[in-house]
């Protein structure tokens, strides 16, 4: 099949290599402009994520380097390493079988902070999470509180 490339001579390129060609095209842009949108989570919705799915261990490289952790109000300030076991021990005895965000805030600009509700199989807690913006947009867990209900 041949294609009129201008009035006054004609060219020689197939109709489907013209179609292929447009379509690779436009699947292309496609792909490139919805695939980003798709997976941008703020990172307090990244977290909750976690919670949600038990991936505590991922939680913990939120954590900044130092962490007030308070579990049924025995409130201990740690390191990141050693949050990341006392919360890790917490949610390895208590997995979280159902998880509700109740109230979300921004304090202040920097910051964002969480309120949410979650069952396990010795009942009902209460989670405050304060996170904090850092250097070049990283954001960190400043504080954690739990308490059961």
């Amino acid at each position: 099949m041949l294609i009129c490339c201008d009035l006054n001579e004609m060219c020689t390129i197939p109709m489907n290599k013209i179609f292929k060609t447009l379509l690779f095209t436009i699947s292309c842009i496609l792909m490139f402009n919805t695939a980003p949108a798709q997976n941008v989570k703020s990172p307090l919705e990244e977290i909750v994520y976690l919670f949600r799915n038990n991936k505590i261990e991922d939680v913990t490289r939120y954590f900044d380097n130092f962490v007030p952790v308070s579990i049924n109000n025995n409130a201990s300030n740690y390191s990141r390493n050693q949050a990341g076991l006392v919360v890790k021990d917490f949610f390895d005895k208590n997995p979280v079988r159902d998880f509700n965000v109740m109230d979300s805030g921004t304090p202040s600009p920097t910051s964002r902070s969480m309120i949410a509700t979650f069952s396990s199989n010795s009942g009902r807690y209460t989670l405050y999470l304060l996170v904090k913006q850092k250097d070049n947009n990283n954001y960190v867990i400043k504080e954690i509180k739990i308490s059961k209900q």
